[in-house]
């Protein structure tokens, strides 16, 4: 067989003697109950309120570094394409019929240096 919850079958005595105690509990902890919830009600607000600030600082912190990954690349782009130019500058500037070997050395270690900073 189950067993039904019992629903709100309390006698009035029942009823008048919890009442009884409520209000002792209130006049015995009542300062310290309103005093404990003000309490916490202040934690929470804080709580809250640091919950908002890290929300917003991490957004933050995320837009920052989405930008400077942005100014890196372009960066990073535009580096690459002066080396490029040099390249292609310092090629174009060799003899078609006598390419000097230690010249184009020379270019390709100064491109490879500047690569490396």
């Amino acid at each position: 067989m189950s067993k039904k919850p019992e629903q709100n079958n309390e006698s009035p005595a029942n009823q008048q003697i919890d009442t009884r105690i409520a209000a002792v509990r209130d006049l015995i902890f009542g300062e310290n109950i309103q005093q404990y919830d003000s309490e916490f009600a202040d934690v929470y607000d804080k709580i809250k309120a640091l919950q908002d600030e890290s929300r917003k600082n991490l957004s933050e912190s995320v837009a920052n570094i989405e930008n400077k990954l942005a100014d890196l690349e372009s960066l990073v782009d535009h580096k690459f394409q002066d080396l490029n130019d040099d390249l292609e500058k310092k090629l174009a500037d060799l003899d078609d019929e006598k390419a000097d070997r230690r010249k184009l050395g020379k270019a390709l270690e100064k491109i490879a240096l500047m690569l490396q900073e």
